[in-house]
């Protein structure tokens, strides 16, 4: 009877401990691959809070993408076009490539967003100059090496705020004022005449729309250095100013992706 019993107690032990180490060890399985959804997932979400810390803006509507593609002020650089993945290993290699597995509109590089109803030269509706504008624009990009991406309308109102994009959005790099401690002599070679100084002016809109009167009246400078004299110089004041954001470039109709814009 003891032996038995005895028996009886080994297969019980044996039979519960197999059952309940089973059962802990697919716990940690699904719990490994649930976190590791959750980590891919996550990894493709747009996180703008990071792509503005990595120096990311998005500029929105036809004529500052067109102007900022033309004066090639930004930067404008695919990472993919200059690492050679040959050099790279271990978790720098397995970074670059999660980062190329990104969705366009999670990546950390330049993109030219497009809604995708205006895929295949379509113009979305625009007639006349907007019609043009839009071929232009993804010209340019060709031009410029910049990707084109298609997507739909929720991803670009998620990429400017829910602005008025007109179906195009742009990722590039963000503008700095040149610095400048003061206002040169009218008789300096290529100075402008006429300068408009700005003092603490924080609201982008109202920024904005002092930049396109400017540049109406020729702080675009021109094709060469000679015409900057007949221009409008721009100064601004190091602090309390509103930063060169993509809300400006917008409010002046692109004119600051042309203007030279200087900070004391």
């Amino acid at each position: 009877r003891r032996g038995g019993g005895g028996r009886g107690r080994g297969r019980g032990r044996g039979g519960g401990r197999g059952r309940y180490e089973g059962g802990m060890d697919r716990e940690p399985r699904m719990n490994r691959q649930k976190e590791q959804d959750e980590g891919n997932a996550q990894d493709r979400k747009i996180n703008l809070r990071a792509l503005e810390g990595a120096g990311f803006v998005h500029l929105y509507g036809l004529a500052p993408i067109i102007n900022a593609l033309k004066a090639n002020k930004r930067d404008l650089k695919n990472v993919e076009s200059i690492v050679d993945l040959d050099l790279l290993e271990g978790e720098d290699l397995e970074h670059e490539l999660k980062q190329r597995d990104r969705k366009p509109e999670a990546q950390f590089a330049p993109w030219l967003f497009v809604q995708e109803n205006m895929k295949y030269g379509s113009s979305g509706g625009k007639t006349g100059d907007k019609a043009a504008a839009a071929q232009e624009v993804e010209q340019l990009a060709n031009q410029m090496d910049v990707p084109i991406a298609y997507v739909d309308k929720g991803v670009l109102n998620s990429l400017c705020g829910n602005r008025p994009h007109q179906g195009y959005v742009l990722r590039c790099g963000k503008l700095d004022f040149e610095p400048k401690s003061q206002i040169p002599h009218p008789n300096e070679y290529g100075s402008p005449s006429l300068w408009l100084c700005l003092d603490e002016v924080v609201d982008p809109q109202n920024f904005g729309a002092l930049l396109r009167s400017a540049y109406f009246l020729g702080g675009g400078g021109g094709d060469n250095e000679l015409d900057s004299s007949r221009g409008v110089g721009i100064m601004v004041c190091s602090k309390n100013s509103a930063p060169p954001s993509s809300a400006v470039s917008a409010a002046s109709a692109g004119a600051l992706e042309l203007c030279e814009i200087y900070s004391t």
